[in-house]
């Protein structure tokens, strides 16, 4: 059987993680089209001002959703084109890979327009809770390098693909599939092709006359078996959830785990902790390790604990307070009237939108876990 270019396998990986992101993108902003398809989500507009249009909201977000679901269907079709080395996923992906350093190229320019303008700008002192740091615009300038390095990250993949796929040897990859369906190689196209393979050579039988030669059954050699596409992909996920996680340790805001607000020092260790788990859980995942499958199935039921913590109105109503004090010490001057119609509007839509996100998040990590426990075979077969 023709074997894929690893990285075919690579490039396959990582346009599922963007699949994925673009489906979860999708299916929150067909959430928010819902909870906008209601005039009471309407923000309140100043004395003099001209009204929005009730269905304009629910319009945009629509738009959006189903923008990114398409772009999702697209990505995943070409995911499995991948897999199966099919000839118009390369050309496929070379078409994602363009658009996707077109557009990150863009925001990169608008990043670091917006980066210029905001070092003059002066922010408003905090207001908020004495657990909350003030505005820093050094940190401020540096969630805006973050940005670059990101759009530049994605932009940098979109032109690999393209020169990947673009190359002689990826191309015939793609064209010698279809003979590796039913062949192993071209020489068995050629009689005169001296035969150089004798691992499965039998010895030859006596057979008397008039009476048929028994037929011997040739037994492929077996193949070890090969890492499930999806534990690559959990493993980066999990990778980067570890590098997110040390990036919130950036981040001058209390962490909320199990409804406790953690802050402080004790924040600092969590996230560093949290950080190690999912490293080497991924990191184990890839390296065939029974304990690294063991461990990032452990922090799947974290995560989901977590989660259904938020069932409890109590731990909601604490979160809520959490977002609005953070909401408030971070958002710019307004006038008056102004901020309070944004204030109304997050409240409601933080408190609209947070069961419905939570509940896609347990899903998904659900999800991450049938994967797993799908794939244990591999795990277990490694020891």
């Amino acid at each position: 059987m023709h074997r894929r270019p690893s990285g075919v396998t690579l490039s396959a990986v990582v346009l599922g993680i963007f699949d994925l992101f673009l489906l979860l993108g999708g299916i929150f902003y067909v959430v928010l089209a819902v909870l906008f398809a209601g005039s009471s989500f309407i923000p309140p507009t100043a004395p003099g001002q001209p009204a929005l249009p009730p269905h304009l909201l629910p319009a945009v977000m629509g738009f959006i959703a189903a923008l990114m679901l398409l772009c999702a269907v697209w990505g995943i079709s070409t995911f499995v084109g991948l897999l199966r080395m099919r000839r118009w996923a390369s050309i496929s992906i070379m078409i994602i890979g363009g658009c996707l350093a077109m557009v990150s190229l863009f925001e990169l320019m608008g990043c670091i327009l917006a980066q210029s303008t905001m070092k003059n700008l002066v922010l408003p002192p905090n207001s908020g809770s004495a657990n909350l740091v003030p505005p820093n615009p050094a940190a401020l300038q540096g969630a805006f390098y973050f940005l670059d390095a990101l759009c530049l990250g994605v932009a940098a993949i979109g032109i690999w693909w393209i020169v990947y796929f673009a190359r002689k040897k990826t191309r015939d990859a793609f064209a010698q599939t279809p003979l590796g369906v039913t062949l192993h190689n071209t020489a068995q196209l050629n009689p005169a092709t001296p035969i150089t393979d004798f691992s499965v050579a039998q010895p030859l039988q006596a057979v008397e006359p008039g009476v048929a030669p028994t037929p011997v059954e040739v037994q492929p050699a077996p193949e070890a078996p090969g890492r499930p596409i999806s534990m690559t992909i959990v493993a980066v996920l999990l990778l980067l959830g570890s590098a997110s996680l040390m990036f919130c340790c950036l981040v001058p805001y209390p962490q909320f785990m199990f409804g406790i607000l953690i802050t402080g020092a004790s924040k600092y260790l969590l996230l560093i902790a949290m950080a190690a788990l999912y490293a080497v859980a991924g990191i184990g995942l890839l390296r065939r390790i029974h304990f690294g499958w063991l461990l990032a199935a452990g922090m799947q039921i974290l995560g989901l604990l977590n989660l259904l913590t938020f069932l409890s109105p109590g731990v909601r109503a604490r979160y809520m307070g959490l977002m609005q004090t953070i909401s408030k010490a971070s958002a710019p001057a307004m006038p008056d009237a102004t901020q309070v119609s944004v204030q109304m509007l997050q409240q409601k839509l933080m408190g609209e939108m947070l069961v419905p996100m939570f509940a896609i998040g347990s899903l998904f990590i659900i999800f991450i876990m049938v994967l797993l426990w799908r794939a244990r075979w591999y795990y277990k077969s490694g020891e």
